[in-house]
């Protein structure tokens, strides 16, 4: 058997910012996409911010962005798949936040909306070129449909709420990870990046089984568990190594690209 799709996680996983995407990363994509494989990225990160990586690595596969809750082509910008919270999961969601007091950001297309214009919010807006949009009590605000929420704090904070909401909503309800230590991430329950992938596969006629993820991070825990092959770059947290199959050397040593050329040495990759 042979690996179809490669999906790639960006941060920590094909570069930092201590470490940009590399050459041989670059290369090593070129090489599998040129074995026949697909690849395609399953990020964190909004569209609009996953973009430049999916030019940079020539991806024409659509790309699964916002933890896996938006599937886009990357040549057209049509969006393939899509599944935002519904209004009555932002309004639960909220008020099991809010008496953290904690900031919350809700995620739509390519703004942001907030229940009040912080100077955090506003800085966030500017580091990330993002519209901030402040709509008073945002678990009342009824104009959008958020594609998700992100809860901002200290990181022992953050870990205790994500438990905290896990242990409130079950998986059918909501979906709970944690992106970065300090940001908590809420979707509609069918969102995941192993639900983007596998929504990708089925259109594409792949089976999960002829798929490979790279991965480093709380919110890959799922897609690794799903993926037919499993890698998480070195260094990854706990939870990501427990479910990969494989352990890549780290990113500033071009793990992700080390794994992929050593595929395609075996012929596993088209």
């Amino acid at each position: 058997m042979s690996y179809k799709l490669i999906a790639l996680d960006i941060d920590g996983t094909i570069r930092s910012d201590d470490y940009p995407l590399s050459e041989r990363t670059r290369l090593a994509v070129s090489r599998a996409r040129d074995a026949g494989a697909l690849i395609t990225l399953a990020t964190g990160r909004t569209f609009k911010s996953a973009l430049k990586q999916s030019s940079d690595l020539n991806i024409t596969t659509p790309i699964a962005s916002s933890q896996g809750a938006h599937v886009v082509d990357p040549l057209t910008s049509q969006v393939l798949w899509h599944v935002p919270l519904t209004q009555q999961m932002t309004r639960i969601a909220m008020d099991a936040v809010r008496p953290y007091g904690l900031d919350v950001m809700g995620y739509r297309d390519n703004a942001v909306f907030v229940s009040d214009m912080t100077d955090w919010a506003i800085s966030y807006g500017e580091r990330n070129e993002v519209e901030v949009n402040a709509v008073g009590d945002l678990g009342n605000y009824t104009a959008d449909s958020m594609t998700r929420l992100v809860v901002r704090g200290d990181e022992d904070v953050i870990e205790g709420l994500e438990i905290d909401l896990k242990a409130k909503f079950d998986s059918t309800e909501l979906y709970i990870t944690r992106s970065l230590p300090y940001f908590c991430e809420i979707l509609h329950p069918h969102g995941g990046k192993d639900k983007a992938l596998n929504w990708l596969c089925e259109a594409k006629g792949i089976r999960s089984e002829e798929t490979v993820a790279f991965g480093n991070g709380y919110n890959d825990v799922e897609m690794l568990a799903w993926a037919g092959y499993s890698v998480a770059i070195g260094g990854a947290v706990p939870q990501v190594l427990e479910v990969a199959d494989t352990i890549s050397p780290p990113i500033e040593e071009d793990g992700a690209a080390q794994i992929i050329e050593g595929l395609l040495d075996r012929g596993l990759i088209g």
